[in-house]
């Protein structure tokens, strides 16, 4: 079978699709993604947890899915005329209307796309989706690996860190609320960079949060990368520290010795997925709860 995942989120939403994938691949299907294309890349490959291709979401075509231009239908009907199925994430009746609408033939199945509070792990919710299409049910994802082109385009950031083992930061998050203090990411530098270059991660809203950190000593900063190649990258760290953030999903990804700090938000539900994820979780619900000395003595498995 054919399917066709929709999903309109971020990279961290988008990377929590892995298990669903596995488990459809796992069951012989050919899987490709409807999201926006930055985030979808980070899936496109020929592992067993990946798609085989990303329509783009904010692409002008895909308007009338959302209640948009008609002009637009023959062409999303071109786009999604090869999919035997279509799993939408998503608790809009426009979105639904608009893919039954596209794709008369295919099966379309609504799932919501977040977790009810006290459910399971995002990963699992949003695998329970597939389970309709014979997909199986306990599939652990791998990790991502490099293709050939993409671990030469990580090499060079290698290189400019030591080669693997170094430390990696990422101090940015999408919410100002998830994000730990930056003085305190200084101190976790000052304690395990151990005098080696380690890497600064800078995404398209961390700006100001890595401004500081950029100065240290040592700081290897790396901005807005493609997302398989800072993936490449960052499965060699010998540590990495981060917020509850598409960055911590995607080191988990690839399996990166991982420290990921939760404030508002609950780690039962979001951590990341991945081999070597450890949480660190305030007791009061803020960033600003979490001591430096619970971040620096984390153990990873």
């Amino acid at each position: 079978m054919n399917v066709l995942l929709v999903r309109a989120g971020a990279l961290g939403d988008v990377l929590l699709l892995r298990t669903a994938i596995a488990a459809l691949r796992v069951a012989g299907h050919r899987v490709a993604l409807l999201a926006p294309s930055r985030a979808g890349a980070a899936l496109v490959g020929s592992g067993p947890g990946e798609v085989e291709s990303v329509l783009d979401w904010e692409s002008p075509r895909f308007a009338r899915l959302m209640g948009g231009s008609d002009e637009a239908g023959t062409a999303i009907g071109d786009a999604v005329a090869q999919f035997d199925a279509i799993v939408a994430f998503t608790a809009s009746d426009d979105l639904a209307r608009g893919l039954r609408e596209a794709a008369p033939s295919a099966r379309v199945v609504t799932h919501p796309p977040m977790p009810p509070a006290g459910g399971p792990h995002a990963g699992r919710w949003l695998t329970e989706a597939v389970l309709a299409l014979g997909a199986e049910p306990l599939v652990i994802p791998p990790v991502l690996a490099p293709t050939a082109d993409e671990g030469a385009l990580a090499r060079p950031w290698l290189d400019r860190v030591g080669g693997d083992g170094f430390l990696a930061i990422h101090p940015g998050s999408g919410s100002p609320r998830k994000n730990w203090p930056t003085d305190r990411f200084a101190a976790v530098v000052e304690a395990r960079a151990g005098g080696r270059p380690w890497l600064l991660v800078e995404g398209p809203a961390d700006r100001e949060a890595a401004a500081t950190l950029a100065c240290l000593p040592g700081a290897v900063h790396a901005r807005d990368l493609p997302a398989r190649v800072l993936g490449a990258v960052l499965a060699k760290a010998g540590l990495y520290v981060g917020n509850d953030s598409g960055v911590s999903h995607l080191a988990a990804a690839w399996g990166a010795p991982a420290v990921v700090l939760f404030g508002p938000t609950d780690p039962a539900l979001w951590l990341p997925v991945g081999p070597r994820v450890r949480a660190v979780a305030s007791a009061d619900g803020s960033m600003a709860g979490i001591a430096v000395s619970a971040v620096t003595s984390a153990q990873i498995l």
